[in-house]
């Protein structure tokens, strides 16, 4: 998990944005005891010089319009955060290279998509990492040329063809795994920062509660990290989408899963279809997935008085059971 301590402010002129710095600078040291970097906290015009957060360089670019002059924001990867992303790639390339297996391969596409991810918020991001790409061009081919075979997009697991449909380009697979393209990313529009949302009055607690769907970040790491070799790439992929679609959360119950005490589950049983897509797949906690496929009556009534569940959460383990050819309970 990231902790962020720093923060911008923006103002309109400059003799606001320096009487902002000194209020707030005074704040910091006098009442928080904070030490303040001094190279780091400065004034800046936007219009003029670049600025650096979190990974992110941003300047204001003058845009012409037929009744006044406005000014838009662009962003892009700093450049110590394009050395960064460069480091590590070249780490999962030689992975391969040493070990050349499915698994590291994976690992490999999640750090790409993971730094796709991040960036996605920078508006010239595509060519950052056109970039980056050119970069690491030779490395991918000298240390993967001999093991590496022609791909096309069919080849791609679905959820990977939904996210990188659009995009022409040559393709490699090793071990029958797709290499994802680094440059295939957009900027993604972030959505604006409510200023409703507090502690203070009732609205703004409600849509505190309300966001509260989002996933714990220290479980999604876990779950992307890790790799099932005896399980197709499809499942492998669409184990972590489902996950993502639930937030974290256990499909029947409800209850925010740990980074162990989860299971994914065939709602079609995967010996009589073979069908690991999203749609057969379903995030469930560990004891609730046992239920679904005990046969023995005493275990399951242990397991019903642990799990306590209700009318219509029984019902949906039930469903459940009858696909998995099990008598209702």
């Amino acid at each position: 998990m990231r902790y962020a301590d720093d923060f911008k402010m923006l103002c309109r002129t400059r003799s606001q944005a320096i009487k902002m710095h000194y209020a707030v600078k005074d704040f910091l040291q006098t009442r928080l005891k904070l030490e303040i970097s001094e190279e780091k906290s400065k004034v800046v015009n936007l219009k003029k010089n670049s600025s650096e957060f979190l990974g992110f360089r941003i300047k204001a670019h003058r845009k012409k319009t037929n009744k006044r002059t406005l000014y838009v924001a662009r962003s892009h990867m700093t450049r110590k955060a394009l050395r960064n992303a460069q480091i590590k790639v070249k780490q999962a390339i030689k992975l391969i290279q040493k070990h050349q297996k499915a698994e590291n391969v994976w690992r490999f596409n999640m750090v790409i998509m993971g730094i796709q991810n991040y960036y996605s918020a920078a508006s010239h991001i595509t060519i950052d990492l056109n970039e980056l790409g050119y970069r690491l061009h030779r490395a991918l081919y000298n240390r993967l040329k001999e093991m590496r075979k022609e791909a096309t997009f069919q080849d791609f697991a679905k959820s990977l063809q939904k996210r990188y449909k659009g995009y022409e380009c040559k393709l490699y697979k090793i071990k029958e795994m797709v290499l994802v393209p680094i440059h295939a990313q957009r900027c993604k529009v972030n959505l604006n920062f409510s200023q409703t949302i507090c502690n203070y009055t009732t609205v703004g607690r409600n849509k505190i509660h309300q966001n509260q769907r989002a996933i714990n970040k220290q479980t999604l790491a876990h779950v992307m990290k890790q790799f099932i070799p005896s399980r197709s790439i499809e499942y492998n992929d669409n184990r972590i989408s489902r996950f993502i679609a639930q937030y974290g959360k256990c499909s029947i119950t409800g209850v925010e899963l740990g980074l162990n005490d989860w299971h994914c589950h065939h709602k079609t049983p995967y010996h009589l279809t073979k069908d690991d897509s999203y749609g057969n797949l379903m995030i469930l906690q560990k004891s609730v997935h046992h239920l679904i496929h005990m046969r023995n009556y005493e275990k399951i009534q242990v397991l019903l008085n642990l799990l306590k569940l209700n009318e219509k959460q029984l019902i949906e383990v039930n469903k459940l059971r009858k696909q998995c050819l099990n008598e209702v309970i």
